[in-house]
């Protein structure tokens, strides 16, 4: 999972390998998944593949982060306060917009993320 993350910056910013795999690393770290580093994505569960994805997005030069539907994303995602904290903890500096139903609005209540009606 390591090396997926780092090639964003390897082949966009031109990032040494080194350098890349340690800005992966420390982001994994953040959000306490520093373990899935080196695995490989059939060895991980869903809420680590995305949590990779998300990392991956947010290492592009985007201002905005689209996430639609996580309840579809994640098997037995339970409360949408696991993703708006993963988001948190890495401290974003993006425009991060979760795509769901209004029914799930009391989730992104209090969160940093928009809620669009």
């Amino acid at each position: 999972m390591l090396e997926n993350i780092a090639l964003i910056k390897e082949v966009h910013e031109h990032m040494p390998t080194e350098l890349a795999q340690k800005e992966a690393k420390e982001s994994l770290k953040k959000i306490d998944l520093e373990n899935i580093a080196f695995n490989r994505l059939n060895q991980c569960n869903s809420y680590e593949v995305f949590c990779v994805c998300l990392i991956r997005a947010l290492m592009t030069k985007e201002s905005d982060v689209i996430i639609v539907s996580p309840f579809h994303l994640i098997d037995n995602l339970r409360d949408i306060k696991t993703i708006v904290s993963a988001i948190d903890k890495l401290k974003v500096m993006k425009n991060i917009l979760i795509l769901d139903t209004i029914s799930n609005e009391t989730h992104y209540k209090d969160s940093s993320c928009n809620i669009v009606k």
